[in-house]
Parts: C-alpha cells; sequence; structure tokens
C-alpha cells in the first residue's frame, strides 16, 4: 500500500497526520482497504510511507490485529519524496521479484478485491481498476483508459484537456514478477517518478495491460472537497 506522500492538498490537516490516516465512517481511509484485503485472502502486506509520518503509522499497525511490515522511505518533506513509481520500485527491491497488489492509501472504494484478483488470473497480465466517473468535466482531474473489447488497455491519457471517454484509472493495480525492471527502465529514462498514469501510459507501449471496470463506490481523496464529500457519506 502506497503512503508516502505529504498531501499538501490537504494541508493543515496532513500537517499533523498522514491522508491514509484521516477517519471516514469513524475509521482511517486505510481500515477500510485493510479491510478489503484480508478478505481477498491477502496475508502478506507492506505498508511503504516516510520518516515523517513513521510514528503514526507505527501507533497504527499496533491496533491493528493482522502482520503488517512497515517501509520507510528515508525522506522528511515534499521536496524528498520519492514519488509513487520510485517508491514501489523501493519496496520492490527490499522485498523481492513477485507478484504485487499495489493500492493507494488514499483510495476509498466498495468493489471487491476478490474479483479484481480473479481477472488478474484469468490473464496474467498487468491489470489496473478502471471507473466511470460519469463526467468528461471529472476526468480531466484522471488518467483517461481507451480499452478495446477484450478490456485490453490501447492508451492511457494523464489529465488530459479534452477526455475522450469518462473511464479513468484508479490507483489500484496488479503487477506480475519482473515489473520491477520495467520500473527501473522507465527511472532510467528520466519520466515523471510519482503519477503512476505516466507510467501506465508508458507500459502499455511495452507489455499488454488490462482494465478492470468495477461499479458502485470510488474516491481519490485528493483534496478538501473530496474528503467532506466522502465524510459526509456517514453522516447524511
Amino acid at each position: 500500500m502506497l503512503a508516502g506522500g505529504y498531501a499538501r492538498r490537504l494541508s493543515p490537516i496532513t500537517d499533523f497526520i498522514a491522508k491514509p490516516l484521516l477517519p471516514i465512517g469513524g475509521k482511517p481511509i486505510i481500515d477500510w482497504i485493510m479491510e478489503k484485503i484480508i478478505d481477498a485472502g491477502i496475508d502478506e502486506i507492506i505498508v511503504s510511507t516516510n520518516k515523517y509520518y513513521e510514528k503514526e503509522f507505527c501507533y497504527w499497525m499496533n491496533c491493528m490485529p493482522h502482520k503488517i511490515s512497515l517501509l520507510i522511505e528515508p525522506t522528511k518533506s515534499e521536496e524528498e519524496k520519492f514519488g509513487a513509481i520510485r517508491g514501489m520500485k523501493y519496496a520492490i527491491d527490499q522485498f523481492g521479484n513477485d507478484e504485487y497488489l499495489v493500492i493507494a492509501g488514499d483510495n476509498f472504494f466498495d468493489f471487491s478485491l476478490v474479483k479484481f484478483l480473479e481477472f488478474y488470473r484469468e490473464r496474467k497480465k498487468a491489470v489496473i481498476a478502471v471507473y466511470d466517473v460519469g463526467s468528461r468535466e471529472k476526468a480531466k482531474r484522471y488518467g483517461t483508459v481507451i480499452m478495446d473489447s477484450t478490456g485490453k488497455i490501447l492508451k492511457l491519457v494523464e489529465k488530459p484537456p479534452e477526455p475522450e471517454t469518462t473511464l479513468v484509472s484508479t490507483a489500484c493495480y496488479i503487477f506480475p514478477k519482473d515489473i520491477g525492471k520495467l520500473m527501473e527502465e522507465y527511472l532510467e529514462g528520466k519520466n515523471n517518478p510519482d503519477s503512476p498514469g505516466y507510467f501506465i501510459s508508458w507500459l502499455v507501449e511495452k507489455m499488454d495491460v488490462y482494465g478492470y471496470v468495477f461499479r458502485g463506490t470510488w474516491m481519490d481523496i485528493g483534496n478538501l472537497d473530496e474528503y467532506r464529500r466522502a465524510f459526509r457519506m456517514f453522516y447524511q
């Protein structure tokens, strides 16, 4: 689980607490994700964060009934941060070459990871969770996805000014073994180390990548308006 960002768009709240630890519906955002992970039968869980929020995540882990590995990136500020892709590569370097389910710690969703994993196992290719935001105006904030009839992604455009579709990539991925080598190649090419959408856009030119379209609730808690919207879902 990626939790290494500094969430400056939610400042000053995130000056004191990491975004995944912010409460929604009486528990931290990260707990909602953890429930989905445990329900899917995954028992090796890694949470990647930074030195700035290390103590907060240690306290959270002590309250959890499940075994979790905490990976600390050696950064303490926005200017030093690894970024999502470099953070993933750092985790793979530490924990080894394997298949990885990767979820950003600020995703709030209600779809089943069980079906997402089944979709991946049928294809044995990189898979991303895709959601229809229902508005081209909203789609401008995300990476839009064009797929063929089999679900294979033909194109992903990060934050397009004129979206071709309302289907967007969410920060929920499953990667096959050896993805670390491709991440290394991507980073050595001086590509954007932070936004995963740019990596996926690059990746579809290297290998088959599929989109798993889900329905229900999904929010990217990236700013105060989205956090308010998620928070109010439980108090209306």
